[in-house]
């Protein structure tokens, strides 16, 4: 059995007393392979993340912290290691980041957050931003907060030729207008400052804005 073959039979196992610490092992040997791998060249990366996407979602959602950390590392990884070739991944994790984000837990919560905004950083995708609409809509203020955060990180270190495309522009002010209207304080402290970073980022965009 070749390494990948191991490691795809690990991570796909159901999630049982017994079988999650091999899947934890699987999720830690995928990431060992995708450091090992990249510079080969990322297409076999994109494919075999695609392959094993689903069993992925369901360790990154365990309710065993030991199982759903590793599993939230290992995206952090595709993303650092694929840079804006993540792309074809995004719409894969990213829902499931978000949703981590709405959970209790202040760990699972704290994880999911530092992900996100390691594949804002590393990847560089404008496209994450369209994300963070829906969540601001959301229930949860540990989500909404974490969207105004992303979404702040997003005009503080994307390329703003990126951000100032007719339909960027148009969701950062359709978040900045839920934001400082938001019913919590926090999110609508951040969405100040969202408002602050647009208008020295794109200030002739910004004289036409009205909040």
């Amino acid at each position: 059995m070749d390494k990948f073959a191991s490691i795809r039979a690990d991570i796909s196992l159901t999630e049982t007393e017994d079988s999650w610490e091999k899947i934890c092992r699987g999720i830690v040997s995928f990431s060992e392979f995708i450091r090992a791998s990249s510079t080969n060249g990322t297409h076999e990366i994109i494919t075999k993340a695609r392959e094993l996407h689903r069993p992925i979602i369901n360790a990154m959602k365990s309710e065993r912290t030991r199982l759903s950390g590793p599993a939230i590392d290992l995206i952090s990884t595709l993303a650092s290691e694929l840079g804006t070739d993540f792309e074809p991944l995004l719409h894969l994790f990213f829902p499931t980041l978000l949703l981590l984000c709405a959970r209790t837990s202040k760990v699972v919560v704290g994880r999911a957050r530092s992900c996100i905004l390691c594949i804002i950083e590393t990847t560089q995708l404008v496209t994450v931003i369209p994300y963070f609409i829906q969540a601001i809509r959301d229930k949860s203020v540990s989500l909404r907060t974490v969207a105004a955060e992303s979404t702040l990180a997003c005009l503080n270190s994307l390329n703003p030729p990126d951000l100032e495309k007719e339909e960027r522009t148009k969701d950062i002010e359709a978040f900045i207008k839920m934001s400082v209207r938001d019913a919590n304080a926090e999110v609508r402290k951040i969405g100040k400052q969202i408002y602050q970073a647009y208008e020295l980022l794109l200030p002739n965009k910004a004289e036409r804005f009205v909040l």
